[in-house]
């Protein structure tokens, strides 16, 4: 409950200053983390981050105050035409990168990797920031979620767009 507070309070703040989308960005990455349900975090919970320096910023201001599953967050820069992305937990596609996406899927595909994208539709990502003005809103693709070997808390299929 008071995560589900968390994010509406986060979508509230993002309604009233929309110059700070990448925080809020952000932040929602990091609670989509952790409604996922991973098999195996051995020392640091690793999110790779391809095409969005402001993002990569930001998670690396999250990652110095909070953990995920009592494990240190890592983020690293991830490059779209050669990822090597077998030791990453999440991958963060922005948009700049998203043409790239072919590149990645071969490589976390049957993997516990879970793949956010900043295009709507992005094809071949689990989960997909929508833009939408005066809010963030995403799409989730349970289907594609499960082939990774992950389990998702339902309160994340409330909280955004379910499709099939």
């Amino acid at each position: 409950m008071k995560k589900l507070l968390l994010i509406a309070l986060a979508l509230l703040l993002y309604q009233q200053v929309p110059a700070q989308n990448y925080k809020f960005q952000a932040l929602f990455i990091f609670n989509i983390a952790q409604r996922i349900e991973w098999p195996s975090i051995a020392n640091e919970f690793i999110i790779g981050v391809a095409g969005s320096n402001e993002i990569m910023q930001e998670l690396e201001n999250i990652s110095t105050k909070r953990q995920l599953f009592g494990h240190k967050i890592k983020i690293v820069q991830l490059s779209t035409s050669n990822p090597k992305v077998d030791h990453c937990h999440l991958v963060y596609l922005g948009r700049s990168s998203s043409s790239k996406i072919d590149n990645m899927i071969p490589v976390i595909k049957n993997r516990p990797i879970l793949l956010v994208g900043d295009k709507k539709g992005l094809k071949g990502a689990h989960i997909n920031f929508l833009d939408t003005p005066g809010k963030i809103e995403f799409e989730v693709y349970p289907n594609s979620i499960k082939s990774q070997k992950l389990k998702v808390a339902n309160s994340l299929y409330e909280l955004g767009i379910v499709r099939h």
